[in-house]
């Protein structure tokens, strides 16, 4: 059973049909508009899907990270939706989707198991969308903070650059640098590290 480095597997009779591919950072997986072929699997590293906005700006719609699958919706679709970009050297299991959706008819306990994923996945979703439909880029850290975040001060651990969380929050990288600083100088938020939290003037 081939598992990434998160330590979540991927089912043996889908790993036995999957394709294993080591992938540079920068590579597409796939771009927006071609053929659903499959569905993949991390092992390691991490993958974007990302769109780009109307003034040109990557907004990412989910990081796809050792132990985790994604391009889900090649099972029902026909083309993917977005851009599968490498973001950090990873290795990928491609399932074919016909294989994948062969699993789901006959195995109950992994098909309550994928539901399980699709409805975490939905959660995360509808809270993305619903942060870059806010208009300030404050605004916009605070929910992310509050959605994303653990304990009282909401904190967060940031797994990539702060290139990397402006695309997430559909804001150019200026943008969010200044609006950071202008919410540290207010003790809006503290920065420790790669650390994000709520400051003490909001607690």
């Amino acid at each position: 059973m081939a598992r990434g480095t998160a330590g979540a597997a991927i089912d043996p009779s889908l790993a036995a049909a999957a394709v294993l591919s080591a992938l540079p950072k920068g590579a597409h997986v796939f771009r927006q508009g071609d053929g659903a072929r499959a569905i993949f699997f991390v092992l390691e590293g991490e993958v974007q899907l990302c769109r780009f906005g109307r003034r040109g700006e990557r907004v990412v719609l989910h990081r796809a990270r050792a132990g985790e699958y994604f391009a889900e919706a090649s099972l029902a679709g026909k083309r993917y939706h977005c851009h599968a970009v490498v973001s950090r050297a990873a290795r990928l299991l491609e399932v074919p989707a016909a294989r994948f959706r062969r699993v789901l008819q006959r195995d109950p306990d992994f098909a309550q198991r994928w539901i399980a994923l699709l409805s975490r996945h939905l959660q995360g979703a509808r809270a993305r969308a619903e942060r870059v439909a806010l208009n300030g880029a404050e605004e916009r850290i605070r929910h992310f903070l509050a959605t994303q975040g653990s304990g009282p001060a909401c904190e967060v651990e940031l797994r990539g650059s702060l290139i990397d969380l402006a695309a997430e929050l559909g804001l150019a990288h200026e943008t969010l640098y200044r609006t950071i600083a202008r919410m540290e100088r207010a003790r809006r938020i503290e920065r420790r590290g790669n650390r994000l939290r709520l400051g003490g003037a909001l607690l």
